[in-house]
Protein backbone atom coordinates (compact mmCIF):
# COMPACT_ATOMS: atom_id res chain seq x y z
CA UNK A 1 0.00 0.00 0.00
CA UNK A 2 1.31 3.15 -0.94
CA UNK A 3 1.57 5.77 2.08
CA UNK A 4 1.97 9.37 2.63
CA UNK A 5 3.64 11.17 5.71
CA UNK A 6 1.52 13.15 7.21
CA UNK A 7 3.56 16.13 9.54
CA UNK A 8 2.24 18.05 13.07
CA UNK A 9 1.67 21.54 11.20
CA UNK A 10 -0.26 19.42 8.84
CA UNK A 11 -2.28 17.13 11.07
CA UNK A 12 -2.09 20.47 13.33
CA UNK A 13 -4.21 22.58 10.73
CA UNK A 14 -6.65 19.70 9.81
CA UNK A 15 -7.84 19.08 13.57
CA UNK A 16 -8.30 22.98 13.34
CA UNK A 17 -10.40 22.67 10.40
CA UNK A 18 -12.36 20.50 12.10
CA UNK A 19 -12.88 22.82 15.45
CA UNK A 20 -13.37 25.15 13.36
CA UNK A 21 -16.45 23.36 11.22
CA UNK A 22 -17.92 22.12 14.50
CA UNK A 23 -17.17 24.55 16.99
CA UNK A 24 -14.31 24.53 19.56
CA UNK A 25 -16.98 23.87 22.51
CA UNK A 26 -17.97 20.44 20.95
CA UNK A 27 -17.01 17.35 23.26
CA UNK A 28 -16.65 13.73 21.58
CA UNK A 29 -20.25 11.72 23.04
CA UNK A 30 -19.22 8.39 23.94
CA UNK A 31 -20.90 5.65 21.72
CA UNK A 32 -22.74 2.70 22.66
CA UNK A 33 -20.50 0.27 20.45
CA UNK A 34 -16.82 0.78 20.92
CA UNK A 35 -16.39 -1.67 17.72
CA UNK A 36 -17.31 1.21 15.53
CA UNK A 37 -14.48 3.92 16.49
CA UNK A 38 -14.37 7.60 14.65
CA UNK A 39 -18.11 7.02 12.72
CA UNK A 40 -21.56 6.43 13.42
CA UNK A 41 -23.09 3.63 12.07
CA UNK A 42 -24.73 6.38 9.30
CA UNK A 43 -21.06 6.71 8.81
CA UNK A 44 -20.47 10.44 9.91
CA UNK A 45 -17.74 11.44 11.88
CA UNK A 46 -18.18 11.19 15.42
CA UNK A 47 -14.57 12.68 16.72
CA UNK A 48 -12.18 14.91 16.22
CA UNK A 49 -9.74 12.01 14.23
CA UNK A 50 -13.43 11.05 12.66
CA UNK A 51 -13.65 14.37 10.77
CA UNK A 52 -9.74 14.40 10.08
CA UNK A 53 -9.69 10.94 8.22
CA UNK A 54 -13.12 11.87 6.61
CA UNK A 55 -11.91 15.30 4.75
CA UNK A 56 -8.71 13.40 4.10
CA UNK A 57 -11.03 10.95 2.26
CA UNK A 58 -10.83 7.59 4.23
CA UNK A 59 -13.92 5.77 4.08
CA UNK A 60 -15.68 4.77 7.42
CA UNK A 61 -16.28 0.94 6.27
CA UNK A 62 -12.24 1.16 5.98
CA UNK A 63 -11.77 1.53 9.54
CA UNK A 64 -14.85 -0.78 10.62
CA UNK A 65 -13.23 -2.80 8.28
CA UNK A 66 -9.95 -2.91 9.97
CA UNK A 67 -11.28 -2.67 13.61
CA UNK A 68 -8.81 -0.22 14.91
CA UNK A 69 -9.58 1.89 17.17
CA UNK A 70 -6.05 3.35 18.52
CA UNK A 71 -5.26 6.64 16.50
CA UNK A 72 -1.38 5.19 16.26
CA UNK A 73 -2.77 2.11 14.05
CA UNK A 74 -5.89 4.23 12.41
CA UNK A 75 -3.55 6.35 10.55
CA UNK A 76 -1.30 3.77 9.25
CA UNK A 77 -4.18 1.51 7.95
CA UNK A 78 -6.11 4.49 6.25
CA UNK A 79 -2.11 4.67 4.04
CA UNK A 80 -0.67 7.65 6.98
CA UNK A 81 2.62 7.71 8.00
CA UNK A 82 2.77 10.16 11.13
CA UNK A 83 6.28 11.70 12.22
CA UNK A 84 6.77 11.34 15.98
CA UNK A 85 5.56 15.26 16.57
CA UNK A 86 2.55 14.30 14.60
CA UNK A 87 2.43 10.83 16.49
CA UNK A 88 2.18 12.79 19.54
CA UNK A 89 -0.13 15.32 18.37
CA UNK A 90 -2.93 12.24 17.27
CA UNK A 91 -2.22 10.51 20.76
CA UNK A 92 -2.55 13.55 23.17
CA UNK A 93 -5.50 15.34 21.14
CA UNK A 94 -7.40 11.84 21.34
CA UNK A 95 -7.05 11.29 24.99
CA UNK A 96 -8.05 14.80 25.37
CA UNK A 97 -11.05 14.80 23.68
CA UNK A 98 -12.70 12.28 25.72
CA UNK A 99 -12.82 14.85 28.63
CA UNK A 100 -12.04 18.23 26.94
CA UNK A 101 -13.56 20.32 24.65
CA UNK A 102 -12.35 19.97 20.66
CA UNK A 103 -10.79 23.29 20.98
CA UNK A 104 -8.82 22.88 24.23
CA UNK A 105 -7.40 19.52 23.08
CA UNK A 106 -6.41 20.70 19.77
CA UNK A 107 -4.32 23.62 21.00
CA UNK A 108 -2.77 21.26 24.26
CA UNK A 109 -1.77 18.56 22.44
CA UNK A 110 0.03 21.33 20.03
CA UNK A 111 1.87 22.82 22.55
CA UNK A 112 2.89 19.11 23.91
CA UNK A 113 4.11 18.05 20.73
CA UNK A 114 6.04 20.93 19.93
CA UNK A 115 8.36 19.78 22.91
CA UNK A 116 9.44 17.44 20.00
CA UNK A 117 12.08 18.94 17.11
CA UNK A 118 10.69 18.99 13.93
CA UNK A 119 11.74 17.28 11.06
CA UNK A 120 11.35 18.67 7.26
CA UNK A 121 7.77 16.79 6.89
CA UNK A 122 6.69 18.43 10.16
CA UNK A 123 6.96 21.54 7.78
CA UNK A 124 5.10 21.06 5.27
CA UNK A 125 1.68 23.13 4.68
CA UNK A 126 -1.45 22.66 2.41
CA UNK A 127 -3.85 25.25 1.73
CA UNK A 128 -6.75 22.89 3.83
CA UNK A 129 -4.44 23.35 6.83
CA UNK A 130 -3.43 27.12 6.34
CA UNK A 131 -6.80 28.55 5.75
CA UNK A 132 -8.23 26.50 9.03
CA UNK A 133 -5.28 28.36 11.24
CA UNK A 134 -5.97 31.65 9.21
CA UNK A 135 -9.36 31.25 10.22
CA UNK A 136 -8.88 30.41 13.90
CA UNK A 137 -6.54 33.24 14.30
CA UNK A 138 -8.68 35.43 12.69
CA UNK A 139 -10.55 34.40 15.35
CA UNK A 140 -8.34 34.77 18.69
CA UNK A 141 -7.65 38.46 17.97
CA UNK A 142 -10.44 40.76 17.56
CA UNK A 143 -8.00 43.85 18.61
CA UNK A 144 -6.78 43.27 15.15
CA UNK A 145 -9.19 42.12 12.97
CA UNK A 146 -10.31 45.29 11.67
CA UNK A 147 -7.77 47.45 10.49
CA UNK A 148 -7.97 51.24 9.04
CA UNK A 149 -7.62 51.44 5.39
CA UNK A 150 -3.92 52.24 5.01
CA UNK A 151 -3.00 50.92 8.27
CA UNK A 152 -1.21 48.10 7.36
CA UNK A 153 1.29 49.12 5.20
CA UNK A 154 3.06 46.00 2.99
CA UNK A 155 6.60 46.47 3.86
CA UNK A 156 5.35 45.74 7.73
CA UNK A 157 7.64 42.85 8.56
CA UNK A 158 5.54 39.82 9.61
CA UNK A 159 7.29 40.20 12.91
CA UNK A 160 9.12 42.68 15.12
CA UNK A 161 10.99 42.47 18.36
CA UNK A 162 9.53 39.07 18.69
CA UNK A 163 6.22 39.29 18.06
CA UNK A 164 3.54 38.76 15.25
CA UNK A 165 2.15 41.92 13.35
CA UNK A 166 0.17 40.41 11.08
CA UNK A 167 -2.77 37.99 10.14
CA UNK A 168 0.43 35.67 8.25
CA UNK A 169 2.59 36.53 11.79
CA UNK A 170 -0.02 35.08 13.99
CA UNK A 171 -1.00 32.21 12.09
CA UNK A 172 3.05 31.55 11.49
CA UNK A 173 2.97 31.77 15.37
CA UNK A 174 0.63 29.35 16.16
CA UNK A 175 2.33 26.93 13.29
CA UNK A 176 5.01 27.63 16.16
CA UNK A 177 7.87 29.19 13.75
CA UNK A 178 11.04 30.49 15.66
CA UNK A 179 9.68 34.11 16.52
CA UNK A 180 13.19 35.53 17.23
CA UNK A 181 14.18 34.27 14.31
CA UNK A 182 11.59 35.53 12.11
CA UNK A 183 11.85 38.93 13.58
CA UNK A 184 15.51 39.09 12.75
CA UNK A 185 14.98 38.25 8.89
CA UNK A 186 12.00 41.28 8.99
CA UNK A 187 10.31 39.45 6.28
CA UNK A 188 7.23 41.14 4.81
CA UNK A 189 5.88 38.52 2.38
CA UNK A 190 4.71 35.12 4.23
CA UNK A 191 5.99 32.65 1.67
CA UNK A 192 9.51 33.75 1.68
CA UNK A 193 9.49 34.00 5.63
CA UNK A 194 8.41 30.54 5.43
CA UNK A 195 11.09 29.43 2.99
CA UNK A 196 13.82 31.23 4.37
CA UNK A 197 12.86 28.94 7.74
CA UNK A 198 12.66 25.53 5.82
CA UNK A 199 8.94 25.24 4.96
CA UNK A 200 7.25 23.97 2.40
CA UNK A 201 3.81 25.07 1.22
CA UNK A 202 1.96 24.31 -1.60
CA UNK A 203 1.12 25.79 -4.67
CA UNK A 204 -1.94 26.60 -3.05
CA UNK A 205 -1.08 27.46 -0.40
CA UNK A 206 1.44 29.96 -1.28
CA UNK A 207 -1.64 31.69 -3.21
CA UNK A 208 -3.50 31.92 0.03
CA UNK A 209 -1.08 33.49 1.79
CA UNK A 210 -0.18 35.98 -1.12
CA UNK A 211 -4.33 36.94 -0.88
CA UNK A 212 -4.57 37.53 2.59
CA UNK A 213 -1.81 39.41 3.00
CA UNK A 214 -2.91 41.55 -0.27
CA UNK A 215 -6.38 42.25 1.19
CA UNK A 216 -5.35 42.98 4.59
CA UNK A 217 -2.52 45.76 3.38
CA UNK A 218 -5.95 46.99 1.69
CA UNK A 219 -7.58 47.71 5.09
CA UNK A 220 -9.54 44.40 4.89
CA UNK A 221 -10.73 43.15 8.23
CA UNK A 222 -9.08 39.45 9.41
CA UNK A 223 -12.28 37.50 8.40
CA UNK A 224 -12.77 39.16 4.89
CA UNK A 225 -9.30 38.53 3.97
CA UNK A 226 -9.35 35.03 5.33
CA UNK A 227 -12.68 34.69 3.24
CA UNK A 228 -11.32 36.26 0.08
CA UNK A 229 -8.78 33.62 0.29
CA UNK A 230 -10.92 30.70 0.74
CA UNK A 231 -13.14 31.95 -2.65
CA UNK A 232 -10.00 32.16 -4.09
CA UNK A 233 -10.34 29.66 -7.58
CA UNK A 234 -6.59 27.84 -7.83
CA UNK A 235 -8.01 25.12 -9.67
CA UNK A 236 -5.70 25.85 -12.48
CA UNK A 237 -2.77 26.07 -10.15
CA UNK A 238 -2.98 22.21 -9.75
CA UNK A 239 -2.51 19.93 -5.87
CA UNK A 240 -0.44 18.76 -4.20
CA UNK A 241 -0.76 15.97 -1.68
CA UNK A 242 -1.01 17.99 1.40
CA UNK A 243 -4.46 19.75 -0.71
CA UNK A 244 -6.12 16.31 -1.17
Amino acid sequence: MTTRILGCAELYGRLRHAVNQMGAQRRTQPTADAATPYFSESSGPLDLHGHVLSRLGVPADKIRVLGVDGIDFAYPASGFTLTEKAARLARFSQEFEESWTWGDAAQTAARLAHQLDDTSDDRRLGDVALLAVLRHVARQHPAEMTPLPGWLPQDTPLFINGYPTTLLGHAAADLRVNAITASYLAETNAVDLFRVLGWQLSTRAEAVADTVQEHESHGASWPDAVAAAERLSVGHLGRTQWDR
